[in-house]
């Protein structure tokens, strides 16, 4: 019968286990951020929920603020930056094979672990007006209206329902107020599948909209 493996005791980990200690500390800490908040968790609790000494906590972090912005950057908003920024604009396809694209790759960004407690701690410790946050939404609104630009000027794309800045913003937000309703840590499978369908069909709408009617066949 296999036995599960035993809870690590209080202490220095081994120095074989030394390089992932970190990382397990941030993942710990994450999760106890998003359950119970930035004030409602302790350096304490969050040493003991992999096992270690708070002294092994403190050889790797300074403080729980440090912790708290380590943490933050395993599901932060970069990842939403860089699901964008790593799409082709220029495809072989059309723009609309790129919204969707777009969409479907910031969902896998968002719908992991650690992106899903980055929602629900957003919501619970009012991160929604982080500046980091509020940082990442501009860089990603300032690529998609650059891709919309270039799609304008090339006639790609309809020129009478917006800039590109309007037509950038009417594509990300509704995908990211899914993520915001659907895509926390407390979510259900029902309700992640409702998340990715929810904005894939607003990603093919939008799609459908800037499309000129002659080229859509």
């Amino acid at each position: 019968m296999n036995r599960p493996a035993p809870r690590r005791r209080p202490g220095r980990p081994a120095k074989a286990d030394a390089g992932d200690t970190k990382a397990e500390l941030l993942r710990a800490a994450l999760t106890l951020f998003a359950r119970h908040g930035y004030a409602g968790t302790s350096v304490r609790a969050i040493a003991r929920e992999v096992g270690l000494s708070e002294s092994v906590l403190y050889a790797h972090f300074p403080g729980k603020q440090a912790i708290f912005e380590a943490a933050l950057a395993l599901g932060g908003p970069h990842i939403t930056v860089a699901a964008i920024a790593g799409l082709d604009a220029t495809p072989a396809g059309s723009p609309a094979a790129y919204v969707r694209d777009l969409a479907a790759a910031v969902l896998d960004a968002w719908d992991t672990p650690e992106g899903r407690r980055l929602a629900s701690l957003a919501a619970r410790d009012g991160l929604m007006h982080d500046p980091a946050l509020a940082d990442a939404i501009d860089a990603s609104l300032e690529h998609l209206a650059g891709v919309f630009r270039r799609w304008l000027d090339d006639g790609l794309i309809r020129d009478d329902l917006g800039d590109a800045d309007d037509l950038a913003y009417a594509l990300l937000s509704p995908i990211a107020h899914a993520r915001v309703l659907w895509l926390h840590d407390d979510a259900t499978p029902a309700q992640r599948d409702k998340a990715r369908e929810r904005a894939l069909r607003h990603a093919d709408l939008f799609a459908r909209a800037v499309t000129p009617p002659a080229a859509r066949g």
